[in-house]
């Protein structure tokens, strides 16, 4: 018997989940829609964070907590494990959240009317809190070759040229690539040369597969770590999103220092009491855990894209390098406007999944796909789409 059970469907309605209980009623030819869309797994979160939950919840008093020893010492020896070096402590903070923190560094760093550069399509915050911001909203599309995804250099050098900061996305969302070394020395170097800051978005970073290795960006070169800001978490990796805590990795003093002090003057320097001892226990006693769980993402990856390439041979993805979200293409798959896609995918398949036009630009008659989930659950929502695209052939 496998010593971690992915298999088993735990049922999460009724628990105020978002991801189940908050997507609102859509008409259905299925009485239970399948929720494949926001990125949180289905799995069991690992019992090693509920124990240290618990465990802190055990004094009488819950009080205003600061931030550990341990909890530092954790985050420096998973990135000495699995990165291959070991950050200072005053090169790490804590932050509620990766978007509110990138929020927070645009608020910090430029000015109204600034623009911002990303990379669409691309998780659908980056825009959002660009424009919430009121800076201009800079774009360097992505360019779709061989069913993988690859920065288009010239647009990202036209883009940078009007930006004061890039909001950039390692691994990629929704697409999972893992940028090479040269790829971000390269961006690093164009960012460089224009004067501007890099913001990376590394909440995915703990989920590549086996034979891909992630880099933190402002390790990549020297140039990388006098300009970029990295923001990661533990919650994608240990499927504990709803325990609010994120961190900052920022190695150039000087930035950190304004970026730092910035948060504490927002009042978001500090986490609840339980939130250090949930995310240090995921840190110290999650390996394992997690290498068993990308495996056992990495074997549903496949079987998606057999399936699709046995049943629907026109709908293709994107192959991801890290993740457990799969960018499914269905532009040669017959149907008329992407608006016509998103209701078949409902009323037709029960199946509910993230519409690609919110992660912008590139993004039409695409879905993100949420294979975090137990096989059968995987594969009946497989079914479900041959199914109905069989019947809408017919």
């Amino acid at each position: 018997m496998a010593k971690y059970d992915f298999d088993k469907v735990i049922d999460r309605r009724g628990t105020s989940c978002m991801k189940y209980d908050g997507y609102g009623h859509f008409e259905s030819d299925y009485e239970d829609i399948l929720p494949l869309w926001i990125a949180d797994m289905d799995f069991a979160t690992p019992s090693f964070v509920g124990d240290a939950v618990r465990k802190r919840l055990e004094h009488p008093v819950l009080g205003y907590t600061c931030p550990p020893d341990r909890y530092f010492e954790a985050i420096q020896n998973w990135f000495e494990k699995r990165y291959g070096f070991r950050p200072e402590k005053e090169e790490i903070s804590y932050t509620p959240g990766v978007v509110s923190g990138y929020y927070k560094l645009i608020q910090c760093f430029s000015h109204e009317g600034d623009g911002i550069t990303i990379l669409p399509p691309v998780y659908y915050p980056f825009a959002n809190v660009i424009r919430g911001s009121n800076r201009k909203l800079v774009e360097a599309p992505l360019l779709v070759r061989d069913e993988r995804f690859y920065i288009d250099w010239d647009r990202l050098d036209e883009a940078l040229s009007e930006s004061k900061m890039l909001l950039f996305c390692h691994p990629h969302n929704p697409g999972g690539r893992v940028w090479s070394d040269e790829e971000l020395r390269r961006v690093a170097h164009m960012a460089h040369e224009h004067g501007v800051l890099i913001m990376s978005d590394e909440i995915h970073a703990d989920l590549s597969y086996r034979g891909v290795q992630h880099h933190p960006f402002p390790s990549i070169s020297e140039e990388a770590r006098e300009i970029t800001m990295s923001l990661m978490a533990p919650s994608k990796v240990f499927n504990m999103p709803g325990v609010i805590g994120s961190h900052f990795y920022i190695p150039n003093k000087e930035l950190r220092e304004k970026a730092f002090a910035y948060m504490l003057q927002c009042g978001l320097e500090a986490a609840s009491c339980w939130t250090y001892d949930a995310i240090a226990s995921a840190y110290e006693q999650g390996d394992e855990w997690s290498r068993n769980c990308m495996d056992y993402i990495a074997e549903n990856v496949d079987f998606v894209q057999d399936y699709l390439r046995r049943e629907m041979p026109g709908v293709k993805m994107i192959r991801p390098e890290a993740s457990f979200l799969i960018f499914l293409d269905f532009t040669d798959a017959g149907f008329k406007d992407p608006d016509e896609l998103v209701d078949f995918l409902i009323r037709k398949c029960g199946v509910f999944m993230n519409d690609g036009r919110m992660f912008g630009t590139g993004g039409d008659y695409f879905m993100r796909l949420n294979v975090g989930e137990p096989r059968s659950v995987i594969e009946e929502a497989m079914k479900r789409m041959a199914k109905g695209l069989r019947e809408r052939k017919a």
